[in-house]
């Protein structure tokens, strides 16, 4: 009992301690947004839900420019009745420019502050951020929460690089890795993801249309669930149909994809990629019958080639900015003993790396109507 009286009192003793934050007294930002002007100040933009004792809540957005995003952020709390809190913060944005000159700095406050969570979003804006948020969309009501939910559905199902705080910075501390953030845009009503920026030494050098995605994730890691619409060449099926064509559309999902990376020659260098692919036929543009065998076999050779063009011009246009977003550098080191690779030296041989690129697809079931 002695004990338990102890441990109660110790308990309050902590409480009184910790700083009280109540609800109805403070405003909880759930988005930022950091653009560069020309002059060289930063204007910081914050998305801010505002809920009162009835805990009913709405959504407000503030802005201030100054020469620091801190100065920023306290010219916006001389425009608010509460205090403004940066615990329930879910995305961060960046606009162009900011992202030309480089975000180690802003990485970096995000980064120290207590606050903020590690599993915050991080994304580039195209075009003016101020626009993009302060619209008035007649179907989207908090800006912050479906700019959340936009880049979240979407990495969930393979149409965007996953890009938290904790996964950009632990990209960026590494000695040879780069790092990769969704681009986001307003479209009239809507807000798409329009690519993925390539950073090099926290400055982004090139962006990846969103449709190819799919093939940066097929490089890096394994995937589930994937989805991939390809235009194949007309001869496909030469000798099974007689309806002219001149390009033969295919959806393919359900791709459970597998990279298997081997370095041949460290002099180069020089890796084998070999990606090795299930996936379901969903839909094709022709009125073909698919359950054939010879025609999976000739769609399979075909979806191959295909999807091998495809990454091979991703890795090249990756080394063509020299951004190595995909790991390549990682497992030069990996293998490459009593050799001293740091991103300078990494720099150098990136550019002139080869990889022989291989896919091995197998169309396990279909799912196309006939």
């Amino acid at each position: 009992m002695k004990k338990f009286i102890i441990v109660i009192a110790f308990t309050f003793m902590l409480g009184g301690c910790a700083e009280q934050k109540i609800l109805e007294n403070i405003s909880l930002t759930t988005l930022v947004g950091y653009e560069l002007e020309d002059e060289g100040d930063l204007t910081f933009i914050a998305v801010i839900r505002q809920v009162n004792q009835d805990l009913e809540s709405r959504v407000e957005i503030q802005s201030a420019t100054a020469a620091t995003s801190k100065w920023a952020r306290t010219k916006i709390d001389l425009k608010t009745s509460k205090i403004t809190g940066s615990g329930q913060l879910r995305v961060a944005l960046f606009g162009e420019n900011l992202a030309k000159e480089g975000l180690d700095h802003n990485l970096h406050i995000l980064k120290m502050s207590a606050e903020i969570s590690n599993a915050t979003y991080l994304a580039i804006v195209e075009g003016d951020i101020k626009e993009l948020l302060e619209y008035q969309y007649k179907n989207i009501t908090d800006i912050g929460q479906y700019i959340y939910q936009l880049i979240q559905q979407n990495i969930e199902h393979h149409h965007a690089l996953s890009s938290t705080l904790h996964e950009v910075n632990r990209d960026k501390y590494s000695l040879v890795k780069s790092y990769a953030l969704p681009v986001i845009k307003k479209e009239e009503e809507n807000i798409v993801i329009s690519g993925m920026a390539l950073f090099k030494d926290s400055k982004v050098v090139g962006q990846i249309s969103a449709d190819d995605t799919m093939f940066i994730m097929m490089i890096r890691e394994r995937t589930h669930n994937g989805t991939l619409q390809l235009e194949l060449p007309e001869s496909t099926l030469d000798g099974i149909t007689e309806n002219p064509f001149d390009e033969l559309a295919v959806a393919i999902d359900s791709i459970d994809s597998k990279p298997v990376l081997r370095l041949v020659d460290p002099s180069v260098p020089e890796f084998d990629l070999t990606i090795k692919m299930e996936c379901r036929l969903r839909e094709i543009n022709t009125d073909i019958i698919v359950d054939d065998p010879e025609t999976i076999k000739k769609l399979e050779k075909e979806i191959n080639h295909k999807i091998e063009s495809e990454i091979k011009q991703i890795i090249k246009y990756s080394q063509d900015v020299n951004s190595d977003i995909f790991n390549f550098g990682e497992r030069f080191r990996a293998r490459v003993r009593n050799v001293i690779v740091d991103k300078e030296k990494w720099y150098e041989l990136y550019p002139q790396m080869k990889v022989n690129v291989k896919v091995e697809s197998q169309i396990v079931r279909d799912g196309v109507f006939q």
